[in-house]
């Protein structure tokens, strides 16, 4: 399931890159951030990208021919290329866990090339129907005060995520809270754009683009009632999925 959700974040992103910077795939050069175990830089590559991948923690197989991802230094924060290498900085589903955007951001303008683009496919503050990584209704719109009580009801209901269905409820409602305070991060529309604008000089929802050519049950709802993409797209980039572009000027 995870795989085919990197082949369709990947072609989903070949198509952004192509329609918003098109050119030769050879010569694109594509930085995955927040790579996690490399798949999503592995599938850019074989589509003919020259793709590396960064996180902050080595989550890949050192021998399994991963000499395209690095681990991103902590101390100070900084991403391990020199300034202007990438044409284009992706992330899919990164945004709403890192809680140092205001270093992020910079350094991702760092590391593009002028005229690059960032591009960001991550989850609303006001997703519905769950949070998305613990499955918890509200928590995403209660972030950065979940209460405990609030995840201890729902833990008590039989809520679980994949990696939590031996755990007894109140070591669920332990695991969530902390979760919650070291693993989220939700931002809304006007955050991003204030620092987007502060670090690039220009912010673009183009969520559109993700309903028009992107995968999931919204997308999918989208198109089998017509919708328009530029309406699709301000129902996703307020209920489910975000797409935000910068380009280095």
């Amino acid at each position: 399931m995870l795989e085919l959700e990197h082949e369709h974040a990947a072609r989903f992103l070949d198509q952004a890159i192509q329609h918003f910077m098109p050119g030769e795939r050879s010569r694109t050069r594509v930085l995955d951030f927040g790579c996690g175990s490399g798949e999503l830089a592995t599938t850019l590559a074989s589509f003919g990208y020259p793709a590396s991948g960064c996180d902050v923690k080595r989550y890949w197989d050192v021998t399994n021919g991963t000499e395209r991802l690095h681990v991103i230094e902590q101390s100070p924060y900084r991403l391990p290329f020199e300034d202007n290498v990438f044409d284009v900085v992706v992330s899919t589903s990164v945004l709403e866990h890192a809680q140092n955007k205001e270093e992020i951001f910079p350094e991702i303008h760092r590391v593009l090339a002028p005229r690059g683009l960032a591009m960001h496919l991550y989850p609303s503050k006001w997703y519905i129907p769950t949070e998305p990584h613990v499955y918890v209704p509200l928590v995403n719109m209660l972030w950065p005060n979940c209460p405990r009580w609030w995840l201890s009801c729902w833990a008590i209901l039989g809520v679980r995520n994949e990696y939590q269905s031996e755990m007894p409820w109140r070591e669920v409602r332990n695991v969530n809270f902390r979760y919650c305070r070291e693993g989220l991060s939700y931002w809304s529309h006007r955050r991003y754009r204030r620092l987007s604008v502060q670090v690039f000089g220009n912010y673009y929802d183009a969520t559109w683009f993700f309903v028009k050519n992107g995968y999931g049950g919204l997308v999918r709802m989208s198109h089998a009632l017509r919708l328009p993409a530029w309406l699709g797209g301000q129902i996703s980039s307020m209920f489910r999925m975000s797409f935000l572009i910068n380009r280095k000027s």
